[in-house]
């Protein structure tokens, strides 16, 4: 619920032709610095029953640490929870609920027209900020910093970031640039180019070095020219592939494309005077085990779980002394799962669907320790008419989102 709630919100800023700030924060050792005597003011301020018994049993709580043969000292602990209870996550989810209803009171919210307005997602230790405003973000980390003073849940700023996007008019007046830039390189091309990858394009030296006459020169120049457009790079921001021509003039081994470069990112976010880290709105960025960037593109998730299925392919493949049934389970322990997590909450494009459900009738194939030219036939036809009917992509994804619309 929490990504699919991030997800609306993405989809109507991009509708509204809005600007939507995220921010990232990570707690240091969340569960174990929650302080005590914060947690039971937080208890008695939401009307819990019975906080005297919590506060006796956690008021005898204490430690001794192992050193070889012998213990050390016993050290009172007047933070964190019990590990191993049933209890402590409740009890950490009530002490972080008062900062969430912190940053409700401060009426900022992400500022999307025609959706619930909030300015928060958190989960268990995870939480996201959403604003429209680089000044509402800095409000915001100004009361999670009093918060952290007060509570002693403390934030780690290197593991922090920042990301956004603006969508819209601002975003194509900001294109137009990139494609204004992109047709000039690539009208200008020519043998001045500093870029280590363009060396092998010698067809301009090769026609001065034959004769040295004008026509040559600009056959040489035209050779030049045509070789640099259909050259293709990959962004490493957002991994598309690119003629040459879209990437700026540099000596930098591996640029952003033009596209990437001019396009806005929020600056200026501090915490507590602090410069956050600012992540490129197209990068993929991991929520809550979820790859995709601020413009909804799962390509990076795919590719992970497509990666793992290659992986457990090729280790079946390796390993032909395991038992057919062991290789079954460890199929069913794998890919499911794999695929379940994410699989309904992002866009699966047919293409690389048809690539995805080839992939897991191959492991299922190496499982049986067949020959990858079986029919396939095999293990999807039902079972009553003799074949294997294997759990299909299609039908492991529509489970999953059935379990969670219940």
């Amino acid at each position: 619920m929490v990504v699919q709630r991030a997800h609306w919100v993405q989809q109507q800023a991009m509708r509204e032709s809005g600007t939507l700030i995220r921010i990232d924060l990570d707690f240091k050792n969340a569960f174990n610095s929650a302080g005590h005597s914060c947690l039971w003011a937080i208890l008695r301020g939401l009307g819990v029953p019975n906080v005297d018994f919590l506060e006796d049993l956690y008021s005898k709580s204490w430690m001794k640490i192992t050193v070889g043969t012998g213990c050390s000292a016993p050290t009172q602990l007047d933070t964190g929870t019990v590990q191993g209870s049933v209890l402590s996550p409740l009890l950490f989810d009530l002490f972080l609920n008062a900062l969430l209803r912190l940053l409700d009171a401060t009426r900022i919210t992400h500022g999307i027209k025609r959706t619930p307005q909030w300015n928060h997602d958190a989960f268990a230790d995870d939480l996201s900020i959403y604003v429209c405003t680089v000044r509402d973000a800095n409000k915001l980390l100004d009361v999670i910093h009093e918060f952290e003073f007060w509570s002693g849940l403390w934030i780690s700023i290197p593991k922090s970031l920042a990301t956004g996007a603006m969508y819209g008019t601002g975003t194509a007046r900001r294109q137009e640039g990139a494609k204004v830039d992109a047709a000039k390189r690539k009208r200008d091309a020519g043998p001045d180019i500093l870029n280590p990858q363009i060396q092998a394009l010698g067809a301009m030296e090769e026609a001065l070095d034959a004769d040295n006459t004008a026509k040559l020169s600009i056959e040489g120049q035209e050779a030049w020219r045509i070789n640099l457009a259909t050259m293709y790079r990959q962004c490493p921001i957002c991994n598309q592939k690119k003629g040459n021509c879209h990437f700026p003039t540099q000596l930098h081994l591996n640029p952003s494309c033009l596209e990437c470069k001019h396009a806005w990112k929020p600056s200026g976010i501090k915490y507590h005077g602090t410069a956050l880290k600012v992540i490129h709105g197209k990068t993929p960025i991991r929520l809550l085990g979820i790859r995709y960037n601020m413009w909804l593109d799962s390509t990076a998730q795919r590719r992970y779980i497509m990666d793992g299925i290659t992986e457990v392919a090729c280790f079946l493949r390796k390993n032909r002394d395991l038992s057919i049934e062991n290789s079954l389970r460890l199929i069913e322990c794998t890919l499911a799962p794999l695929l379940a997590f994410s699989g309904p909450v992002i866009i699966w494009p047919e293409k690389e669907f048809q690539r995805l459900t080839a992939a897991f009738i191959r492991c299922n194939k190496e499982a049986w320790q067949m020959s990858p030219n079986t029919s396939t036939a095999l293990f999807t036809f039902p079972k009553d008419r003799g074949r294997l009917q294997i759990k299909m992509p299609r039908a492991i994804i529509c489970s999953a989102a059935w379990g969670h619309l219940t």
